[in-house]
């Protein structure tokens, strides 16, 4: 190609974009567009439209009642999650958090040569009880807004309470355990929240049947028989720090409970029951007569040992009784 050639070619792409430009700025002098407020369409998250209604998040469940049974195995297998950031062997450095050895009833922000975030610097003076660990084991970042914890927490209450069985264990002196009477005090916060549900939710099951039980126990029956076996087993877990559930298992605080339906009240070997059921031995645990003690043990047996606040919901102590008769050689017949 000629060197004239090529200037022709040259010139006309410079023609073309000067005459574009001069295009644009003529159209700019000419049309002066409105410009609106806002988008007509509100792109999804910019905020446009109702806010999505909130939900209630569910109470977090308590770890006081499954600390005495919790497996310190399972314990020590959940921690393995946390052994990048800690060290929890006795003399331990810290590491990108603070040394776990004598971490339970150990005052927070108390560790030396650590450098606490200002989310537990706050709380300095507190202590790190079995609930203060299993709020924070579910939720770091909701319990202590701000704190460094990158680990999003533990969502099961199986896992924080074998955790933090682990971690007690891990102490020249572990703290004691939960007494019954502290559970007791525990369900009978939770059970008086329950109480405040509305009452109109309550009212329409009774009215519709569904968990309705008739005094004579005609309801019973078909309740047991429907109720949900894993539901039963996740009622249980409230008892487990009192009672074995296993053949052969040992009495604890409470006596072992396989094969108490139609078992004789006051009838496990080697415990010692007090008056008040000692005084009804003539009598068995017929299901009619462990659903009211599972409601209100104190006023169905005024002055036993029992703490626990109740079940009140038909329906729990249906599951339950469900979960007993799997936990039996030889269960009674249900009611008819």
């Amino acid at each position: 190609m000629s060197s004239l050639e090529f200037n022709k070619i040259a010139g006309a792409v410079l023609t073309a974009g000067v005459i574009a430009m001069s295009a644009g700025f003529i159209a700019d002098l000419l049309v002066k567009p409105d410009q609106l407020a806002e988008n007509v369409y509100v792109a999804a998250g910019d905020g446009g439209g109702a806010a999505p209604a909130e939900t209630e998040e569910p109470g977090l469940e308590p770890i006081l009642p499954l600390l005495a049974a919790a497996d310190l195995a399972a314990g020590e297998k959940v921690a393995k999650k946390c052994t990048a950031c800690h060290s929890f062997e006795e003399g331990g450095a810290n590491k990108i958090g603070p040394a776990l050895w004598d971490s339970v009833n150990r005052e927070i922000a108390s560790v030396a040569d650590y450098a606490y975030s200002g989310a537990l610097q706050e709380k300095a003076g507190e202590v790190w009880d079995y609930e203060s660990l299993n709020g924070f084991l579910a939720n770091p970042k909701d319990w202590a807004p701000g704190t460094k914890m990158g680990f999003a927490g533990l969502k099961k209450v199986d896992d924080r309470a074998a955790i933090v069985a682990y971690m007690r264990s891990l102490s020249a002196d572990p703290a004691p355990l939960p007494t019954d009477e502290e559970i007791g005090a525990l369900e009978q916060t939770s059970s008086e929240a329950t109480a405040t549900e509305p009452a109109e939710a309550e009212s329409a099951a009774v009215e519709s049947g569904a968990a309705a039980e008739a005094e004579d126990g005609s309801a019973l029956g078909p309740l047991i028989a429907a109720a949900d076996m894993d539901a039963g087993k996740k009622v249980s877990r409230k008892c487990t720090a009192c009672h074995t559930f296993e053949q052969g298992a040992a009495n604890k605080i409470g006596p072992n409970l396989y094969n108490v339906l139609g078992r004789q009240i006051a009838g496990a070997d080697g415990y010692n029951y007090s008056k008040a059921l000692s005084g009804m031995s003539g009598e068995v645990w017929s299901y009619e007569n462990m659903s009211a003690y599972l409601e209100n043990p104190k006023d169905w047996a005024p002055g036993n040992k029992m703490s626990f606040a109740g079940l009140k919901k038909p329906e729990d102590r249906a599951a339950i009784l469900a979960f007993l008769r799997g936990h039996s050689d030889n269960p009674p017949p249900l009611p008819e």
